[in-house]
Parts: structure tokens; sequence; C-alpha cells
């Protein structure tokens, strides 16, 4: 098994420590920095967390949709979206 690293992370003025595998750290780092820009891109700061995840969770179907995915994936991003729909309801 790797050797977890911890990762320090500001997320919409937050600072945020996570344990990782060293080397998914990289990626963990873009993954951030992309949820950032998203926020920053968000006018409603009140749901952005929200609304910053519904438009990457959009992206990412958008980009595979032409592209082959597995059945797991694909049923791991309805999950996904499905929740996110319960967060919004509430």
């Amino acid at each position: 098994m790797s050797d977890l690293e911890v990762v320090s992370l500001k997320i919409f003025g937050r600072d945020i420590s996570l344990s990782c595998p060293a080397e998914e750290k990289p990626a963990l780092l873009n993954a951030a920095e992309l949820l950032n820009t998203e926020l920053n891109g968000i006018e409603n700061k009140s749901n952005a967390l929200i609304l910053a995840g519904l438009n990457l969770a959009n992206k990412f179907l958008q980009n595979n949709s032409s592209s082959a995915s597995s059945p797991e994936d694909a049923h791991k991003l309805q999950i996904m979206l499905r929740d996110i729909e319960e967060v919004l309801e509430k």
C-alpha cells in the first residue's frame, strides 16, 4: 500500500488538510485548482459549492459522452448526480 501524504489545500477560502497516497497528490492539487476556478466563476456564493459540483459533473459527462466509459463509471455518476439533486431539494 502507498504511503499517505498530508496535503493542505485552500478551497473556497477554507483551509483543508487531506491524506492521500503520494502518487495521487498531483491529481488532488489539480482537482483543487479546477474546483477553485469553477467557484471563482460563480456569482451566487450561497450555493457555489453545489453549483460548481454540478458544473464540473456536467462538463465531465459532456466530455465522456463521445468516449466509452464503463457501466460502473456511469452508475457512480448517476448516484453522484442523484445525491446532488437531493441536496438541492432540501
